[in-house]
């Protein structure tokens, strides 16, 4: 029996690992797209290795490191393999493998809680190959490697509620752990874990109360101290390298610094203060995503179960994500783009072999829910299909202006590599990154993580800069520090650099000469 377990495994997680990996190559090697998010992150790992000044502080203070450091392991072979950086292809292997580890892990959870296998590789690969989960796995994000710590943790949550073992409590405590330093919406996940075990503790009615509240304060104790270690370790690292503790918050490259610019749009700033209108902005963008969760509630109605402490437990879980949404909406902090919404899909998915243990009407109730995995199946497709819903996805595979970005960003990488492979050149590279990891000589870029680089921008002409790249002053691009800087250089220019070349209305160089910045 271990060893069907193990070949049922094995199979799912080479299978959805190779189909990743293919259609991650071809989207970036090929069809020639990668989101930006994605690119930044391989960047981040870049410049620990092979930037003018390489130091591990390169990985960057704004975005949580895990997935960067990851990368960087990939990026020692980037001198054999230059599109491992170039075309981001650090990023599809580390998402395609993570993607092959979460279709793994609920086979591993079907067969652990009494699934035939054959129901178990279903549920696993109906949720795998679901078109958004699989284009998440595909693209090179951070999403998956996420959804795969948390899911690891509800896993091991629901063990711990079976056996009462220890060893699932410390593997769901290193999940979170793990998590955090992967995404920070692992805050607002480990509060609603947390909310779990007091939940399911309280409820329990073999051990006096007080003895359930001296358990409480241990499993937490056991549970808590790795996840929040991580994040006072991580406002450390900010406080003693960037002089702010909070510099992840602050910086105007983070999240809350870009969600600035969304000032300017009534979408957004209608939801500012208004919990109501808020509320069903987000319950607009999260039903997509809990088909699942609604036939769960149905079927539990029917077998008389809907009031049970699990279920409340589920409720929890699904919801923790999408509220830190809520909240940043209601303040103006975030942009609120359709995946931040999309993680109660893979925690029900996760849930479900739990769920159908517990079925009254086993047989109906994983038919139904096979079902509901088919029907979010064709509504997340279509979902991804609606530029007003998901214009990211909507864009990936359009030739739109996201694309028309990355080509003209390829053609700024020709022209360096073939004209000025041996000058310097000043740019951020909070905007630049894919240029620089394109570029036959990276160590010819002054970036934003050297030393130098606030001087050089001050005074680039006496620091013996040749050229400056800037990208055209639009959206997030507008934060860039050459812009901040000089915020009329790109469409007026200035007395003392002079336009040497454009792209596609997207870029400029320009070269430095003598002459007052």
């Amino acid at each position: 029996m271990a060893t069907a377990w193990k070949r049922s495994i094995y199979g799912i997680f080479i299978v959805i690992l190779l189909l990743e990996l293919a259609v991650g190559y071809y989207l970036t090697s090929i069809y020639g797209f990668m989101s930006g998010d994605a690119s930044s992150r391989v960047a981040n790992a870049f410049y620990v290795l092979y930037s003018r000044e390489p130091n591990l502080a390169n990985i960057g203070f704004v975005w949580n490191p895990l997935p960067s450091f990851m990368e960087m392991i990939l990026l020692v072979f980037y001198p054999i393999f230059p599109g491992l950086a170039s075309e981001g292809l650090a990023a599809v292997i580390v998402s395609s493998l993570f993607a092959a580890l979460t279709a793994a892990l609920i086979v591993k959870a079907g067969l652990q809680f009494g699934l035939n296998k054959w129901l178990s590789i279903v549920i696993a690969l109906l949720y795998a190959f679901n078109p958004y989960i699989f284009y998440y796995g595909a693209n090179g994000l951070t999403e998956v490697i996420f959804i795969y710590f948390i899911n690891l943790a509800v896993i091991q949550i629901l063990l711990w509620m079976r056996d009462d073992g220890s060893r699932s409590l410390v593997i769901a405590a290193l999940a979170l752990a793990f998590a955090f330093w992967t995404r920070y919406e692992t805050v607002f996940f480990g509060v609603a874990i947390a909310l779990v075990v007091l939940v399911w503790l309280l409820q329990s009615k073999k051990d006096p109360v007080k003895e359930r509240f001296q358990q409480l304060e241990g499993t937490w104790t056991v549970l808590l101290t790795p996840v929040v270690f991580s994040g006072l370790l991580w406002i450390f690292f900010n406080y003693t390298i960037m002089g702010d503790g909070f510099y992840f918050l602050t910086s105007s490259y983070g999240n809350l610094g870009q969600a600035d610019l969304l000032m300017s749009d009534d979408k957004f700033t209608s939801l500012m203060g208004n919990p109501i209108a808020t509320l069903v902005f987000v319950a607009e963008r999260l039903w997509y995503f809990c088909i699942p969760l609604m036939i769960i509630f149905v079927i539990r109605l029917i077998e008389r179960r809907l009031f049970r402490w699990d279920f409340l437990m589920l409720l929890i879980l699904a919801i923790s994500i999408p509220s830190m949404q809520f909240i940043l909406l209601i303040k103006g902090g975030t942009a609120a783009w359709i995946r931040y919404y999309m993680y109660a899909f893979p925690i029900v998915a996760v849930w479900i072999p739990y769920e159908i243990s517990r079925m009254k009407f086993r047989k109906t109730g994983s038919t139904v829910l096979v079902i509901g995995l088919l029907v979010s199946t064709v509504v997340m497709g279509k979902m991804m299909n609606n530029p007003q819903i998901a214009s990211d996805e909507y864009e990936a595979f359009r030739q739109n202006k996201l694309y028309a970005e990355q080509e003209a960003g390829k053609n700024a990488t020709a022209f360096i590599n073939e004209h000025l492979s041996d000058q310097m050149i000043l740019t951020d590279s909070f905007s630049s990154f894919r240029i620089i990891m394109g570029s036959q000589n990276s160590k010819n870029f002054v970036i934003t993580s050297d030393h130098d680089f606030t001087d050089s921008l001050d005074k680039p002409a006496e620091h013996k800069i040749d050229y400056i790249l800037l990208p055209n002053p639009q959206a997030v691009l507008s934060l860039d520090s050459v812009n901040q800087k000089y915020p009329n250089l790109y469409d007026q220019g200035a007395e003392w650099a002079t336009l040497y070349q454009e792209f596609n209305g997207y870029w400029k160089l320009y070269k430095v000469h003598g002459g007052t910045q």
